[in-house]
Parts: structure tokens; sequence; C-alpha cells
């Protein structure tokens, strides 16, 4: 019976490979449900259970906690990355142009399919949880938290958590290091102005995330755009160089699941830029928003880990991994801790109590961890769905990357092409992405565009990858006749 029983579980898992294989089954869709597949098959309900375990040996399936069993997207023949590109490295001011506030009203617009953002879906943070602890304050809880202020660093609770997370990663760290911002966004902004001023210098890899470049505009500071490498980013070798020859003074670090890229920088190069800079007495801004979202095994370092000279200013929210709307993120500023206090009281006085209470409230029961490991599985299947939609539907020359955490792809497009072009043709078509220029003051990534995976991932989706394929091979085609009219006129 156990040999038959195999039989039947290994032939029923056969059966349903050869139809993902024959497209049967579509890339990210959901397969039939255990009870269903009992009832088309006539096999048992332990037949089918086998079969599916079988199928995810093979690396075939992917289950997801309540949702079923998923096509596993194969990671097989997926094309190269983009190469670091090189380009001249001066101090020089940033442009920011006009798209950036069109994409920002499209973030809000329920009606565009967002690959522009860097947000996670709704379907993939704990909401239920947050809302059951929201309810689950009393009615002599509310009117103390959202009549009275919190303590100027932010609530004592919260603070007490954030140490809690960070604890392995940064040594000595207690709750009176931190200072409880409005997002990170606020952080970020906080921490430039406390280490520089208008018409400063701040050193960051390019490509980089647009809105932070517009963040530094808007301060009147200057960028020295270093090449990053899609791989391992930031050469310590050449920020060696430049901090020799160049008056620099500060440098913003994207460091794990760096956007535009996907990077994490290795530690060996993470300790030797803490340890040149810090010498120096260069303030170095630790951007570790997406740290949690890593798709390996452990837990990538923060910068802040080797900051034996009290130089980094580390900074991150809960924004990504938790509920963007609740606007809660942190920085631990070291030496610049008085100055950026001083700079919070004037610009906001405190973050919202209501939001902390309730942040510290569902960090203390103890799930935090175990949805941070469900949504690292969900962002990895979603970036190979992407991958695999990209490799399917672009032309052969295009590249992109392969992100070791994050919520986006950088994709190379063939020459001839242009982001911008294809940002506003997607447009029409409902569907929003980052043209590459906006990620650079230097005019060297026009034919490269960024698409977010952070959404669910669904027919829709991989339809919308679909558009824009056909778009960019028009583009190519186009650019190919001209190529060929120009070379039989010549």
């Amino acid at each position: 019976m156990a040999e038959k029983r195999k039989f039947f579980y290994k032939d029923l898992a056969d059966q349903i490979q050869r139809r993902i294989k024959n497209g049967g089954y579509r890339m990210s869709e959901k397969l039939p449900s255990l009870r269903s597949l009992c009832r088309t098959t006539g096999y048992s309900m332990s037949t089918v259970i086998q079969a599916y375990v079988e199928l995810e040996k093979r690396g075939v399936v992917a289950s997801r906690d309540r949702s079923g069993y998923f096509i596993k997207p194969s990671t097989d023949r997926l094309r190269p990355g983009p190469e670091i590109i090189r380009h001249e490295m001066a101090p020089g001011k940033i442009s920011v142009d006009n798209l950036i506030y069109i994409l920002t009203r499209d973030m809000g617009d329920p009606g565009v399919l967002k690959f522009g953002s860097v947000t996670v879906a709704p379907e993939y943070l704990p909401v239920k949880r947050l809302h059951a602890h929201l309810k689950s304050f009393t009615k002599t809880q509310v009117p103390k938290v959202i009549t009275g202020y919190a303590h100027p660093q932010g609530d004592e609770q919260l603070r007490h958590q954030i140490t809690n997370l960070l604890f392995p990663f940064i040594k000595n760290l207690s709750m009176e290091d931190i200072i409880v911002t409005n997002g990170c966004t606020e952080a970020l902004s906080l921490s430039l102005k406390a280490v520089a001023n208008p018409g400063d210098t701040i050193a960051l890899e390019s490509p980089s995330d647009p809105f932070i470049r517009r963040m530094l505009s808007d301060n009147g500071l200057y960028a020295l755009e270093i090449p990053a490498d899609p791989k391992h980013g930031i050469n310590p070798d050449r920020l060696e160089k430049l901090v020799d020859q160049k008056k620099i003074n500060a440098c913003l670090l994207n460091a794990n699941c760096q956007n535009p890229l996907g990077f994490i920088m290795p530690d060996e190069n993470k300790e030797r830029i803490a340890t040149l800079l810090g010498k120096r007495q260069i303030p170095i801004i630790d951007n570790d928003v997406s740290g949690e979202l890593y798709f390996g095994n452990t837990r990538p370092n923060p910068v802040k880990k080797w900051d034996t000279h009290d130089n980094v200013l580390y900074c991150s929210s809960f924004s990504k991994v938790l509920a963007p709307g609740l606007m809660v993120g942190w920085v631990i500023p070291g030496r610049f801790k008085n100055h950026i206090q001083q700079m919070k009281l004037k610009r906001s006085l405190i973050s919202p109590t209501l939001n902390q209470a309730l942040v510290a409230s569902y960090l203390k029961e103890g799930s935090f961890p175990r949805h941070l490991r469900r949504l690292r599985r969900t962002l990895r299947e979603n970036c190979q769905y992407c991958r695999t939609a990209v490799y399917k539907y672009f032309p052969p020359s295009v590249k992109m990357t392969s992100p070791l955490g994050g919520l986006c792809l950088w994709i190379e497009l063939p020459e001839g092409c242009n982001g911008r072009d294809i940002f506003f043709e997607a447009r029409k078509q409902g569907i929003s992405i980052i043209p590459g220029f906006l990620c650079s003051s230097v005019d060297v990534f026009s034919r490269y565009i960024r698409i977010g995976y952070g959404g669910v991932w669904d027919e829709a989706a991989d339809q919308a990858v679909r558009q824009i394929g056909r778009m960019v091979h028009r583009m190519d085609l186009r650019a190919d006749r001209h190529k060929s009219d120009t070379q039989i006129k010549e």
C-alpha cells in the first residue's frame, strides 16, 4: 500500500508539473486548492498534500501562509545584470524634474498600477493585528495617549522595543540614544540639516533614490555622485581618493537593499568606509529603511555597527514593513543628538502619540519577527515573478539586476530606448514606473527604468509588465530602423 500511495502522489505531481511547463497555469497564478484538486482528480487528501510537498521539493511550487500554493518562478536563463556606469565625479547642484511631482500624485491614485512605488501592498502587512491592538486600548488609555505629549524623544515603550530590535547589530544601544521621527524621511532630513549647511557637498551612490535626491535639492546641498557597483555598492578605495581630493561634508549611504540597485554592501566595505570617514570626522548618514527586506538567511549589518567614532547617524522606520500611514521612524544620531533634538522640537515638537503607542503595543506582542519572515518570503517570490516577466516580455538585449533585497528592479533598456518616453507611454495605460534619469543628475541613466514589485503580484501585474515590454520592443524596433536608415544614407 505504501508503494502504491507513493506512486499516486508522484504521478499527480508529474501531471501538475507538466501542465505548468505547457502553460496551463500562468506564472504567479494560485494553483487549485487541496479540496478542489481532490474533487477533480479523485485522489485522497493525503495524496494531494504529498503531491504538493513533492512539487515544493522539486522547486516547482511555493506555499504561502493561509493562501495556498503558487507556481515558483524559475531563475534559470535569466539575463545578466547591468554593469557599473562610470562617470565624472564632481560636486554639482541637483536638478529636480517636475516629473517627480507627477509620480508623487500617482502614488495616491487608486487607478494607477504603482510599479513606480517602493511600498508594500496592504495585503502583505499585519493590518488586522494592528487594528486589534488599536481596539484593545481601554477607555482610560485612549484619553491619556491622545491628549498628552510623549517624551520629546518619543514614546518610551516604543524606543525600548526599537532597542530590542537593533541590539544584535548596534552595541551598547539604549533607548536614550533614539529619537522617534515622522517616518524615515524626517529622520534623514533632520540628519542632513545636522551635518551640512546649504552649499555643502554630500557624497552618495549613483544611481540613488530620486526622493532622497529631492531632499538634498530642497536643502540647497550639492551632490557628489559616486558610481555604485550593482552588486557591491561604492568602492571604498574610490571613496578614499575622493575624500583626499575633494571637500566632502558628509556621506549618505543606502548600504542594505539599496534603492534602486538592490545590493547589500559587503561587511568589509561597510567597516572600511565607517573607519575611513570616522577618522576624518566626515559624518555618515546610514539609511537603513529597507534593511529588514533582505532575501538571504541573516539580517545584513548596518554601517552603524562599525561606528567607533560616534560619527554615524542611523535612520530607519516601520513604513516599509508595518504601516506607512503611521509614519513612525527614528534616528540614532550619535554626537549630533542635541542638535537633532532641538531641530525636531522646532519642526514638529513630537511625533503623533497614538501612532507610537500602537506600534509599541504591536511590537510587544512578539509576532513581528514572524511577520517579517512571511513578508521577506513573499517579496522574494514577487521579485522572481517580476524578473521572469521581464525575461519573457522584454527584448533579449535588456539587462536587469538580481536584488539581494528591497522592493525594486533596475532595468537597462536597449540602445535607442528612453526611460522618460516609456514613463509617459506607460502612464497612458495606467501604469507608473520610475525613469532612470530621475535617479542621478549625471546624464548616463536615460535608458534605464525602475520597476517596483512590492504590490500584489497577480495577472494584472504580469500583464502590465507585458505592456511595458511591448513598448520597449516598439521603441527598440524604431531605433534599429533609424540606425539602418542612417547607415544607408551614409
